[in-house]
């Protein structure tokens, strides 16, 4: 089984298929709607055939739909059917953190993953009877933390932005410590893009990888699934269809 992984970022929107060594990506941000999101997969996967599709998306998803709209890209999520763009192939839609989660799984244990970004992406993966890896998403960054303000606000970026290195990775140690007690996990992983500015982590915490939302992506239709290697990019040129263009 080829399976097609999109991990939806408020940046780039990224795309590796398994087996391959070429992930393509072209520009999201605040003006990628659906609609837009839409026409520049079309560019960005001709050429591609599939047998399976995963899509990431930065937001709470229920019964296979976004709940809101994600923070960092367009409006019109809620209401927009992207199983419908992938030709009836099998489609599972998935929150980022859930693919980050699954995909950054060793194989055993009790993991909490949280992904250091805009915001604070986390969810749990823990293994069931036969072993086989079970995603519980969450949204943990929205629960108090201190002074009125949640875990995520004190840890995302506008928090390093405004009180400096120092006190951001106090606060990250801490919410790292209180959220890895409070749901009794064994390890944590670290992830997002914001985890680079550690040079040591505390014991038990390990640092992610982006790549591992597309490992997540593929092992949602086939557990057995492995990351390609050597992997390079190709930036797809949209020729003025991406972002905000119409």
């Amino acid at each position: 089984m080829q399976v097609l992984a999109i991990d939806i970022g408020g940046t780039n929107v990224k795309l590796l298929r398994t087996g391959d060594s070429e992930r393509r990506k072209f520009p999201s941000g605040p003006n990628l709607t659906p609609k837009r999101f839409a026409k520049a997969i079309k560019v960005a996967t001709e050429g591609w055939s599939y047998d399976a599709v995963t899509v990431g998306l930065p937001a709470p998803i229920a019964d296979g739909r976004p709940l809101i709209d994600p923070v960092n890209l367009g409006a019109g999520w809620t209401e927009f059917d992207l199983g419908a763009l992938f030709s009836g192939v099998p489609f599972i839609l998935a929150n980022d953190a859930e693919l980050q989660a699954l995909g950054s799984w060793p194989g055993e244990g009790k993991m909490l993953y949280l992904g250091l970004g805009t915001g604070l992406g986390n969810a749990m993966v823990l293994p069931d009877k036969s072993g086989l890896p079970v995603v519980v998403p969450m949204e943990l960054g929205h629960l108090p933390y201190r002074d009125g303000k949640t875990f995520e606000q004190c840890v995302g970026i506008a928090a390093l932005k405004k009180n400096g290195k120092k006190e951001w990775e106090q606060d990250v140690f801490e919410t790292i410590m209180r959220l890895k007690e409070a749901m009794v996990a064994d390890f944590v992983v670290l992830g997002g893009g914001n985890v680079k500015r550690f040079r040591e982590l505390p014991p038990d915490v390990h640092p992610g990888d982006n790549l591992h939302a597309f490992l997540g992506g593929f092992r949602l239709h086939d557990p057995t699934a492995i990351m390609p290697t050597d992997i390079h990019t190709k930036v797809i040129d949209l020729g003025g269809r991406e972002g905000g263009q119409s």
